[in-house]
C-alpha cells in the first residue's frame, strides 16, 4: 500500500465511521440507549448515548470488506481470523452494556476471544512451546481488551490511544512489507479519527464496552500480527510493549494500587492515571494530551526499534 493508498483509505474510513457514529447517537436517542451519570465515577452533566462502539464496529467490518473486494479478496483469510474475534469480542461487550456481566463471566469471554483468534491463526509464537504461546494469546488479548476498557475513562482518551497504536503498528507493518497488517492499522486510525469527532471532550457519544471489547481486541491482534521477520524475539516484544505503553502502565498502575489498598481490581473507581491528573487540576483534554505523549512516545520508540532492527 502506497503513500496515496495509505491516504484514501484512511479519509474513507474517517467519512465512514464519522457518519456511523452520527447515526448511532441518533438512534440511541429512539431507543433510550444512554449512559447516565451517577454522581461518582461518571461524571458528565448529562445522559450520554452509548452506542458508539456498535457504529465502530460496523464501520470497521465494511471498509475492511470494501477493501477485500476491491483487492479481489487479497487476504481474505487472514483479515477473516482478526475480524471474527473482535466481532465476538463486540458482542460480549454489548452483553456486558446490557446486563452488566458478572466480572468473571466478562473474563471468561475475553479468554474465549483469545482461544479463537489462537484458532484462526492469530497466534504468539515467543516459546515454541504451543500450550504455553496459547496461553500467552490468550492472556495478552485479556490485558489489551481490559487495558482499553480502563482507559475508556475520560472523553477522548481510549480512541486517541488507539489512534496512536494504529499509526505506530501500520507504519511498522509497511516498514517490514505486511500490507494487510498496515492496511489494518490505517482503517483502526481512520475509524478512530472519525469516533473522536464526535468523543472529544464535551463527548456527544460513548462507544460502551461493546466499542472498548472491539477495538481492544483488534489492537492486541493487530500486534499480533506485527511479526518483524528478521527481529529477534526480544525485539519483537519490544516492539508490541512500546506500542501499548498506556493501557500497559494505566493497568498496572490501577491494579497495583487497588491491591495495596486492599480493593478488588475489579472494583470500579475514579483512581486511573487520567484521573489522578485531572485531580491535580488538569482539564479533561489536558489529561488526555499529557497521557498521550506516554503513547507517542512508546510509538515513536517502536518505530525507532523497528528501523534499527530492518
Amino acid at each position: 500500500m502506497n503513500p496515496m493508498e495509505a491516504l484514501v483509505v484512511l479519509i474513507g474510513s474517517f467519512a465512514i465511521s464519522w457518519v456511523s457514529v452520527d447515526l448511532s447517537i441518533r438512534a440511541a436517542k429512539r431507543v433510550n440507549a444512554y449512559d447516565h451519570p451517577d454522581g461518582g465515577r461518571k461524571v458528565q452533566e448529562h445522559p450520554i448515548p452509548r452506542l458508539g462502539g456498535l457504529a465502530i464496529a460496523g464501520a470497521f467490518t465494511l471498509i475492511i470488506a470494501i477493501g477485500l473486494m476491491v483487492t479481489g479478496r487479497l487476504g481474505f483469510a487472514l483479515a477473516l481470523s482478526v475480524l471474527i474475534p473482535a466481532l465476538v469480542a463486540a458482542a460480549i461487550g454489548l452483553a456486558d452494556d446490557r446486563w452488566h456481566l458478572n466480572p468473571y463471566l466478562r473474563l471468561g469471554g475475553q479468554a474465549g476471544v483469545g482461544v479463537l483468534a489462537w484458532a484462526l491463526g492469530t497466534r504468539v509464537a515467543v516459546t515454541g512451546l504451543p500450550a504455553v504461546d496459547l496461553a500467552i494469546t490468550v492472556v495478552w488479548v485479556m490485558v489489551i481488551i481490559n487495558g482499553i476498557n480502563l482507559l475508556d475513562n475520560s472523553d477522548g482518551l481510549a480512541a486517541s490511544t488507539i489512534l496512536v497504536m494504529g499509526i505506530g503498528s501500520s507504519v511498522i507493518a509497511a516498514m517490514f512489507g505486511q500490507a494487510l497488517v498496515s492496511l489494518f492499522g490505517v482503517v483502526l486510525v481512520g475509524v478512530s479519527l472519525g469516533y473522536l469527532r464526535h468523543n472529544w471532550h464535551p463527548a456527544k457519544v460513548y462507544m460502551g464496552d461493546s466499542g472498548a471489547y472491539f477495538m481492544g481486541s483488534l489492537a492486541a491482534m493487530l500486534l499480533i500480527r506485527l511479526t518483524p521477520e528478521n527481529a529477534p524475539g526480544w525485539g519483537g516484544v519490544a516492539i508490541v510493549v512500546l506500542l501499548a505503553l498506556l493501557p500497559l502502565a494505566d493497568t498496572t498502575y490501577v491494579t497495583v494500587t487497588r491491591l495495596a489498598r486492599g480493593v478488588h481490581p475489579f472494583t470500579a473507581g475514579r483512581d486511573h492515571l487520567s484521573h489522578r491528573l485531572q485531580d491535580r487540576g488538569y482539564t479533561v483534554p489536558g489529561s488526555v494530551l499529557l497521557l498521550q505523549i506516554v503513547s507517542v512516545g512508546g510509538a515513536v520508540t517502536a518505530v525507532a526499534v523497528a528501523a534499527a532492527l530492518s
